[in-house]
């Protein structure tokens, strides 16, 4: 998988994950005016430019969601063993670029944390706790994700592995606060297909892979609905992601991983 990531990309993914302001100048025709520093220009009427310089081995804090609604299947890879084997890929080219690459698994809590460090043996145990991991119980997100944010102590990329199923509105706060602390924060949304469009097949089952409930439905009186409310779902946590500085990126489990993260990882390279 980390092969054809390589051969996908056109630059290193962690190349320039951060800028830190360094300096202003005078403007110069051509400048972008997006670097313009308007307060600057308030109080002096100069026209000035923010210069930056790219911050480098910024740490890889991964955050993977593995509570029992990530425990869900319909003829794919589960939703959480997709998920871990995405986390474990971008975690192998941050190793290879010689960045620190940290893990917290959530639940209710987080359930198990690695801090950041370098190095194929530490990598050996990243996945190591990964394959050890399955997803099971109910999941508080936001709590998870705030005790995780205790770890993370240095600046850097955060990846946040889930479906976002749980009060999405805490959990989008939850990481408008890690992008106020100037991490550079992505929700990576895993999805099994047939959650974002119902089978077509008459009656069936559905099961809250959390509580056990178990509802019996008809495709033909509940498919358009679900559709129509899905999408209206996913684009609302969208919307607030991006409105908190947070990146959002959906994938189902029928995408081959290297495609996703090529995908993913090209668009963080190019903004």
């Amino acid at each position: 998988i980390v092969e054809g990531i390589w051969q996908g990309l056109r630059r290193s993914p962690f190349r320039g994950a951060g800028v830190e302001f360094e300096s202003h100048r005078d403007y110069r025709p051509g400048d972008d005016p997006r670097h313009l520093d308007t307060a600057v220009y308030a109080r002096s009427r100069r026209l000035c430019v923010k210069e930056y310089r790219a911050e480098t081995n910024l740490p890889l804090y991964l955050m993977v969601d593995h509570s029992g609604s990530m425990d869900v299947a319909n003829g794919n890879s589960k939703k959480w063993a997709y998920a871990a084997r995405c986390a474990a890929a971008l975690g192998r080219l941050a190793i290879g670029s010689q960045d620190a690459v940290g893990l917290s698994l959530l639940g209710d809590r987080v359930t198990d944390h690695r801090s950041p460090r370098t190095g194929r043996t530490h990598f050996q145990n990243l996945l190591g706790t990964l394959g050890a991991s399955t997803a099971s119980g109910s999941g508080r997100l936001a709590e998870a994700l705030g005790e995780a944010a205790g770890h993370c102590r240095r600046r850097g990329l955060v990846v946040v592995f889930s479906d976002f199923f749980d009060h999405p509105q805490e959990t989008v706060a939850a990481l408008s606060r890690l992008s106020a602390a100037r991490h550079d924060v992505a929700a990576f949304q895993v999805l099994d297909p047939y959650e974002l469009q119902l089978p077509d097949n008459g009656d069936f089952e559905v099961e809250d892979a959390e509580t056990g409930q178990i509802l019996r439905l008809s495709a033909a009186d509940v498919r358009a609905a679900h559709t129509a409310a899905v999408s209206t779902w996913r684009d609302e946590f969208s919307t607030r992601c991006r409105a908190a500085g947070v990146e959002h990126f959906c994938v189902t489990t029928d995408t081959p991983i290297a495609e996703t993260l090529v995908k993913f990882l090209e668009g963080r390279s190019i903004r």
